[in-house]
Order: structure tokens, then C-alpha cells, then sequence
């Protein structure tokens, strides 16, 4: 993909389908469709709302697991229309705001979820058409029947790369979700750096997108790149560990985005070692970060295969690439170890460190041309993150000299107990040498001593056993006393969000109440 050429969504969309036009481009439970079909059927979509009257700059809504027609649904984009996704995860509460906030004109819908969506339908007067993936019923056109009666031309909206494509709500782990406003030229320019400066992806490449579309790494650093540079991609609803092997199995898959939860759960799946995974040659993580054990063993299990991780957000973009070469480094020599609890370095934008403690640790800050253009009708949310191009993260963490980013924490989730800063991701990695421990999370819970204590929530090995006491004695050998929890509470599981990462707003409100 000559990417310089590349503005706007439906660009890239043109240019494969001409490239490859009847290669296999998605495969989504037996059902695969072509470079050239996806084109034509995008170009349907988006004409057959235009036609009704939907104007460019409305939103198109979409809830639904990983299938092809919620892939296509980015074709809306065409007509100049701003796609929404939705997180199929959430309870039909939770599913009110983004809703409410965004005030789609369509909503697109999986059946599943059909009943679900009828059921609010009288809170949303904004929304004028409701389309289901299946055929039409009581209230709902039908999105087959839809497509048929559309035109397969290319649409005449004038789009430009400054136009909204996708308004994406964030996961609100610290308050109500904000939509960021993203654009298609910063989209354009994130898939670049996903598909080109850092994993290199060839059109003889099998993708497996595992992650979530209605999250920034499942579509726009995953799957969009994937299928821009031409390679064929195999839709996975949603993750199941025994289902993602057999399906990486199946279909040869060369390439794969994970988040560190569920590299935890592959590998340590009874069937990892009779898969044949001997053409996986790159495994991308990134969305949190991946305690060294759990990588260390990962690279064990998958020898073969090149691993890369990617650090950024819904708002930053693509922020900095540790290289299959750092990993090769970190894993042939000692002095190079500390690498794999690194980040990476940036990926053509600048990042700085402000407000730094005494040990170097501050808020990540970051200028690019790939971060959104603000949040959707939040100026106060806006102006509190984005100062002269620089846009602060909520994340802390640390620069070194050679330009290797360090992750902390979140600015949200740094416990300060005793007058003393603790970064819960430091915890996490000592109670993950555990052996009897599969998962861990730190959090801050309130304290009438000392302000806040350190507690933790882990998830047992299968087979193993042990008491929060004799898991605080072990840690005690790894952390300052100040550091350790006070309090270990052993769980089935851990809550997590719909793109794998931990909910520790969730455990806060759980535990802090025992």
C-alpha cells in the first residue's frame, strides 16, 4: 500500500480492492468476502443511507460482535457519515450514554441485539432508521435487502482527511465515557505505522483479529491495517482461548494482536502445545501492560514468532514500538533484560515526561499528527488534556536516556499510602512470579491510617491453592514492607472491559465495600 496516497478511508478501501480484487479479504465463520465485493458492498451502504436522506456528519451506530457486516459498517465513512461503535459488553444502561452523547441517526445492529435495542427505542427520538444484520422486521429494514436496492458506485460525498470517521467512546474507567473524535487522516496515518513502520505486513499474511471491533486496537491498529496491505483476515466474534487456537490452526494465521490477558489464557490453554502454530510470525500486544514473567513465557511457547507491542490510545494514536529486534535483544543478552518492561521508543512523534517525581516518573505526554481531534462536545474534557499540540495521556511513566519508554501506571490508579507513591504494575509483577498465581491486580482502597492501603485481587493456577497470608510472605521477598498488600482477596476471575483489560474501578467498588 503506497500509503502517501492514502487521505481518507475510502481510499485505502479502493486501492486493495484494485490491488486484489478477488482474493479472500474476510472470512468470518465459513463465510469470506472478497477485496472487491467489500468494496462494492461499502459503497451500497453508503449510498442506500444517503438516499434516505442521511447527511454527512451524522452518526451511524454500530453494536455487534466481530462479523463482517460490522466491518463493512465503516463503509457508511464514504457518505461522509461518522461511524459510532458500540460495545456489545455493556448493559443496556451503560449502552444509554454513548447513545445519548452521540445521537446517532442509524443504528445497526447484530439480531442478538435487536431486542435489547428495542427495548430503548423510546429514549432515542434522534435515531430515524434502525438496520438489522439479518432481514427486516417489525421496525427494522432489513441491511441485505438495504444493500440490493443501493447503488454499488462509488459514493459523491467529498470526504477529506480533516472529516470525523469513527467517534469512539472510551472505556470510562474514570468517570462517564468521552467520545474521541477521530479523524480520517489520523486513522489513515495510525494504520501506516501499524502495518508499515512496525510490523511490516505482507499480503500473504493470515491475520486473526481476536480483539473487539468497537475498540481502537481491534479496528484501527489490527484489523484495518491487515486488510489494507492486502492480507486475508479471519474474523473471530470474540475471544475464547480454545477457539482462537483452533481457528490459528485452521487457517495457517501468520499474524495475530492480542492483549496481555489473553496471551495469559493462551498459554496456559490445555491444548497450546498440540496446536500447530508453526506459521505465527508476529504476536502484537498492547492495551495494557504484560508483567515480564507472562512475556518471557510467551516468547517460550511461540519460539518461532517475531513479538512486538505497540503503546498508545484512543486519543493518542500509536505512541511508541518495542521491535521484534529489542525482544531478540532482551532475550539473548542479560544487560538487555530490562527492555521487555519497557514500551518501546517513539514511533515518529515526540513524547515527553511532565511533572516528574524524584525518580524520574510523570505524566506521559505526547504530539502527533495521529491523536484525535478532541472529545465530542466535552470543550472542558478537551481543554484539560490537549494544551499546544501536546495532548497528556493519564498514564505515567519514565523516559531513558536511549529514548525507551516505561509504563508505571495510570495516573488514576497510582496509590499514595503513607505519603508514598506506589505504582500498582510493580506490585502485579512481583505477585505474577507467584507460581500458584495466574492473575493479579492492584489497587488503592481507603485507609483511616494511612490514607490509602495496597490491596490486591488474584486469580488462582488451576490445581494450585494458597492463602492470601502465604502469598504475602512470598511477595515480602521481592517488595519494600510499604509496598506489599495489606489486604489479597482470591477470586474466580477478574473483571475486565471488552477489550481485555482489567476493571479495577469495578474492584475498587467491590471490595471496598467488605
Amino acid at each position: 500500500m503506497d500509503w502517501s496516497s492514502i487521505s481518507v478511508f475510502g481510499d485505502a478501501v479502493r486501492a486493495v480492492a484494485t490491488a486484489f480484487p478477488d482474493k479472500a479479504a474476510l472470512v468470518s465463520e465459513g463465510h469470506s468476502l472478497t477485496f472487491n465485493d467489500s468494496n462494492l458492498r461499502m459503497n451500497r451502504l453508503a449510498n442506500g443511507l444517503a438516499a434516505r436522506g442521511v447527511r454527512p456528519g451524522e452518526r451511524v451506530a454500530v453494536l455487534s460482535r466481530n462479523r463482517l457486516e460490522a466491518f463493512e459498517a465503516y463503509g457508511a465513512s464514504k457518505a461522509g457519515l461518522v461511524v459510532l461503535p458500540l460495545n456489545w459488553r455493556l448493559a443496556r444502561d451503560e449502552l444509554l450514554h454513548p447513545l445519548a452523547d452521540g445521537e446517532p441517526a442509524v443504528i445497526l445492529a447484530a439480531p442478538e441485539f435487536a431486542d435489547l435495542i428495542d427495548a430503548m427505542r423510546p429514549k432515542f427520538p434522534f435515531v430515524r432508521f434502525y438496520i438489522r444484520f439479518d432481514s427486516s422486521s417489525a421496525g427494522w429494514i432489513g441491511y441485505e435487502e438495504l444493500l440490493a436496492q443501493s447503488s454499488a458506485a462509488e459514493p459523491i460525498a467529498q470526504v477529506t482527511s480533516s472529516d470525523l470517521l469513527c467517534l469512539m467512546y472510551t472505556s470510562g474507567t474514570t468517570g462517564k465515557p468521552k467520545g474521541a473524535m477521530l479523524t480520517h487522516g489520523g486513522l489513515m496515518r495510525n494504520c501506516c505505522a501499524a502495518a508499515d513502520w512496525m510490523l511490516g505486513l505482507r499480503p500473504s499474511d493470515v491475520a486473526l483479529a481476536a480483539m473487539p471491533l468497537f475498540h481502537v486496537g481491534g479496528m484501527w491498529y489490527h484489523l484495518f491495517p491487515a486488510f489494507a496491505s492486502g492480507c486475508t483476515t479471519i474474523l473471530a466474534p470474540e475471544f475464547s482461548a480454545g477457539n482462537i487456537l483452533a481457528l490459528m490452526e485452521r487457517y495457517g494465521v501468520t499474524y495475530s494482536h492480542f492483549v496481555p490477558t489473553m496471551i495469559n489464557a493462551l498459554v496456559n490453554h490445555p491444548d497450546i502445545s498440540k496446536t500447530d502454530l508453526s506459521k505465527l510470525r508476529i504476536v502484537y500486544y498492547a492495551a495494557s501492560t504484560m508483567p515480564v514473567e507472562l512475556l518471557r513465557k510467551a516468547m517460550v511457547t511461540f519460539p518461532r514468532c517475531e513479538f512486538m507491542q505497540g503503546y498508545g490510545s484512543t486519543e493518542a494514536g500509536m505512541i511508541t514500538a518495542l521491535t521484534a529486534e529489542d525482544h531478540r535483544q532482551a532475550a539473548a543478552t542479560d544487560d538487555r533484560k530490562a527492555l521487555l518492561s519497557s514500551c518501546g521508543r517513539p514511533l515518529r512523534c515526540e513524547v515527553d515526561i511532565l511533572d516528574a517525581d524524584s525518580i524520574g516518573i510523570g505524566e506521559i505526554a505526547v504530539r502527533s499528527d495521529r491523536a484525535m481531534a478532541g472529545y465530542w462536545r466535552n470543550p472542558t474534557a478537551t481543554n484539560a488534556v490537549m494544551h499546544g499540540g501536546w495532548l497528556r495521556t493519564g498514564d505515567l511513566g519514565t523516559l531513558d536516556k536511549a529514548g525507551y519508554l516505561t509504563i508505571a501506571d495510570r495516573k488514576h490508579d497510582m496509590i499514595v499510602s503513607g505519603g508514598e507513591n506506589i505504582y500498582p504494575r510493580e506490585v502485579e509483577d512481583a505477585l505474577s512470579e507467584d507460581p500458584c498465581v495466574l492473575e493479579a491486580a492492584v489497587f488503592g482502597l481507603p485507609d483511616p491510617h494511612w490514607v490509602e492501603k495496597v490491596a490486591a485481587a488474584v486469580v488462582l493456577r488451576p490445581g494450585h491453592s494458597s492463602t492470601p497470608d502465604e502469598m504475602r510472605d512470598r511477595v515480602r521477598s521481592r517488595l519494600a514492607s510499604y509496598k506489599c498488600p495489606k489486604q489479597i482477596f482470591v477470586c474466580a476471575d477478574l473483571p475486565k472491559s471488552g477489550a481485555g483489560k482489567v476493571l479495577k474501578k469495578q474492584l475498587r467498588q467491590i471490595f471496598g465495600n467488605l
